[in-house]
């Protein structure tokens, strides 16, 4: 069968971070302190919302693979606010996609010493480890959803791990659970259809084939949606542009 792309670690890591990103991007909007309870140092409201639109100006950058641009307004962020998760978490995706792990790893740690529980940075530290050592991060993503079950980018993480040492029934699951805890994700939608496809359930891959391109209109998740919507196309038997977003 030929799948939408082939596995590699390049790529893993590349949607595990565009994952982490993505997960911090939706704790900012919905579970943030109010900027009246935060540290005093960060009460600084005219400056705060130009920060806030540098912010959302980082992120659609980065979402368009614009990495240096990116980069320069997360600093710039960083220089008044030297505490922002967001703009921590949006340099260590950078630096993910940059290939600089050493770095990703330091900037994840930053995070979790300023807030432990931060499920989108623990995933994304983890992540760097599972090219090589996918049985020892498997382990510990294990450990992390014994405590926060409902966590949907650890779930996406163990997947990934799991898809790595090929066990392929078993990262369906954590894919679908993920899916499940996050509905709205286009790159959870895409994964899972990819490992269904890899399990030859063509018809349960090209419902969630069809739910990432439709996902994708409004999460600006980084995959081939051309190649997707070919692997559609040989799926139904129909032309690739009737697929057309």
């Amino acid at each position: 069968m030929k799948l939408p792309f082939k596995a590699n670690s390049a790529m893993l890591l590349t949607c595990l971070s565009i994952l982490c990103l993505h997960a911090a991007q939706e704790a900012a909007a919905g579970d943030k302190p109010s900027r009246s309870k935060r540290h005093p140092a960060q009460r600084r409201q005219v400056e705060s919302d130009a920060d806030d639109k540098e912010l959302s100006k980082a992120y659609r950058d980065l979402s368009r693979g614009q990495l240096d641009p990116a980069e320069k307004e997360y600093q710039a962020v960083l220089t008044k606010r030297p505490y922002e998760k967001d703009a921590l978490l949006g340099l260590a995706v950078i630096s993910q996609r940059k290939l600089q792990p050493a770095r990703a790893a330091r900037l994840y740690r930053q995070v979790l010493n300023e807030d432990m529980g931060n499920a989108a940075a623990a995933a994304g530290l983890i992540s760097l480890s599972i090219p090589a050592d996918p049985v020892a991060a498997e382990s510990q993503l294990k450990e992390l959803l014994d405590i926060r079950p409902s966590s949907p980018e650890l779930q996406y993480a163990l997947g990934s791990a799991l898809a790595f040492q090929q066990r392929l029934g078993e990262a369906e699951q954590a894919f679908y659970i993920a899916y499940s805890l996050a509905p709205d994700s286009a790159l959870y939608a895409y994964n899972l259809a990819v490992s269904l496809d890899r399990l030859n359930q063509p018809k349960d891959a090209l419902s969630y084939y069809e739910k990432s391109l439709n996902l994708s209109k409004t999460d600006k998740t980084l995959f081939d949606a051309d190649a997707v919507k070919r692997r559609i196309s040989k799926l139904t038997g129909q032309p690739p542009q009737e697929w057309t977003r």
